[in-house]
């Protein structure tokens, strides 16, 4: 069975090796979480951008609501395979329309009380949650905690050339377990480029 990673486990492995203290609970308002959960987005999907990893996404509507945090009222559990949520739309008779949101660890954040659909990244493929690409997401993470928290902007840029070494490494495992595409296709102009001259 894969390591299972939690975004909150992740921000904490961070932090602790930046010599700051744990976020023992979402959400708690600290400048940690705040500033964590801000730069969380923006590198993983800079990541995936970068990468073209081969990864399942899914998408499912979201109905389990509860009150809202971040200034919205309305809160909905995301999957519990859901690191990630990449997308989040309301779905208005069949056409898609775009809403103002966030997402912590558990919950997307939103105002609309009729539920919400997700595209989210699936943590058990293995093929994008690896531990290279989560240890590039720690390294990133703590390259944010020193400039930010600590002002240390030397050590910052020491950590991001070390997420950018983690994040190679999943890259090029990534692209290793993509099936490999044949050079030509079957057919009838294929089968004379292969054969001798007669």
């Amino acid at each position: 069975m894969a390591t299972q990673f939690s975004l909150l486990g992740i921000m904490n492995a961070a932090l602790l090796a930046q010599g700051q203290e744990e976020i023992v609970i979402e959400n708690d308002g600290s400048l940690e979480w705040r500033t964590l959960i801000r730069n969380w987005p923006v590198i993983v999907e800079a990541e995936l951008e970068d990468g073209k990893y081969n990864f399942t996404k899914q998408q499912k509507e979201l109905v389990t609501r509860s009150d809202g945090k971040f200034g919205f009222d309305d809160a909905f559990l995301v999957p519990s395979d859901a690191l990630h949520v990449r997308r989040l739309w309301l779905d208005s008779n069949g056409t898609r329309v775009s809403t103002d949101w966030t997402q912590d660890g558990s919950y997307v954040h939103l105002n609309c009380p009729d539920g919400c659909w997700v595209e989210y990244i699936d943590v058990a493929g293995v093929d994008i949650w690896s531990a290279n690409f989560t240890k590039g997401v720690q390294k990133s993470l703590e390259a944010v905690i020193s400039r930010a928290i600590k002002e240390e902007y030397g050590e910052a840029n020491n950590l991001d050339q070390a997420a950018e070494y983690h994040f190679g490494r999943a890259r090029t495992i990534s692209s290793q377990s993509r099936s490999p595409t044949p050079l030509y296709k079957k057919g009838p102009i294929a089968s004379a480029r292969r054969r001798t001259g007669r």
